[in-house]
């Protein structure tokens, strides 16, 4: 009997979680560890903060992650240790024959403590749920969403909060009142996805008369002037969506797997660390060049579909088989 041990139970470890104890069956354990207790799917806090959906339709409690014949320990990652090839937890040791890491990662965080109702976190549940509370009790004009960098969680976020927020005033006749504006540091609208999806998305900006500041830079925001600056100007703000830069898990960066920059580098077409062939890793903890040169983005979707690739290889690997599954890579 062999041992896969999954770090993560998000977009990429979940699935990939199933997929390895159907291949596998019951002559193999499947462990996954996760530290939350609830689960939260991210591309759907855009619509949870307006009102468009309810937090049952989106979360889910850890627990269902034992389905499936797939054991769950619940706990978060202290440390890998390579040589022994053991996981451990704070409370828990395990060794493994195949580790997948899918731990996902950690938005940086914003400390504004003088601006705590105007200032919110938009990759966090907790952000999005102050947002949905604040909205009907907004009364100021300018609404600022910033993006601090483009190694954010979901890069197509902000704009979904900018044009579901301009429905939203327009819905309740305050559109005329309210200015939405958009820094990012990309030099265009969605560039990451290409051009062909840029300048849609640009044309949708303008339609619906959302401004948008590019070339944006990490630490531009002034709390005591409630101003933030791009270009030579700085634009005021009553409210403030912000979205950190995000680092790995401390664990990872401890680890010795890392690059340079923190990221897991893996084969972009095996999800394998060419340094260790019996670890593999898939999501955002990864940092996957395409054939252009271009940085995958940090998606649910890319996650959800590496996880599958990784899943069939180990699979192959535990079997004695010569794994054979290839991730395509996404792009613009």
């Amino acid at each position: 009997m062999g041992t896969v041990v999954i770090i993560g139970g998000g977009s990429a470890g979940a699935p990939a979680a199933r997929s390895l104890k159907k291949r596998l069956g019951a002559g193999h354990r499947v462990i996954l560890v996760e530290k939350d207790e609830r689960l939260v799917n991210r591309a759907a806090l855009p619509f949870y903060a307006v009102g468009k959906r309810n937090e049952g339709q989106f979360t889910r409690s850890r627990s269902l992650l034992n389905r499936h014949g797939v054991e769950l320990i619940a706990g978060e990652v202290v440390k890998i240790d390579r040589v022994k090839k053991k996981v451990r937890t704070a409370g828990e040791e395990m060794g493994y024959d195949l580790l997948l890491i899918a731990a996902g990662a950690e938005p940086e965080g914003i400390d504004l403590p003088e601006m705590e109702e105007q200032a919110l976190d938009m990759q966090t549940f907790a952000g999005a749920r102050k947002l949905r509370h604040v909205l009907p009790r907004f009364r100021g004009t300018e609404i600022a969403i910033v993006a601090a960098s483009t190694r954010i969680k979901c890069p197509g976020s902000p704009y979904e909060y900018a044009l579901l927020l301009e429905d939203w005033f327009c819905r309740r006749e305050r559109r005329r009142d309210v200015s939405i504006t958009l820094y990012t540091p990309e030099p265009a609208p969605l560039s990451m996805f290409g051009k062909k999806t840029s300048d849609a998305a640009a044309g949708l900006l303008l339609k619906r008369n959302i401004r948008f500041h590019p070339g944006y830079r990490e630490g531009g925001i002034d709390v005591g002037s409630r101003t933030i600056s791009a270009g030579n100007n700085r634009f005021p703000f009553d409210l403030l969506l912000y979205y950190a830069p995000t680092a790995p898990p401390p664990f990872i960066r401890e680890s010795g797997l890392a690059g340079e920059a923190g990221w897991l580098q893996v084969d972009r077409h095996t999800m394998a660390l060419p340094e260790d062939d019996s670890i593999f890793a898939a999501g955002d903890i990864t940092e996957i060049r395409t054939p252009s040169g271009e940085l995958l983005p940090k998606l649910g979707a890319v996650a959800h579909l590496q996880s599958f690739t990784a899943a069939a290889n180990m699979a192959a690997l535990m079997k004695g088989e010569q794994p054979d599954s290839a991730y395509s890579g996404f792009a613009g």
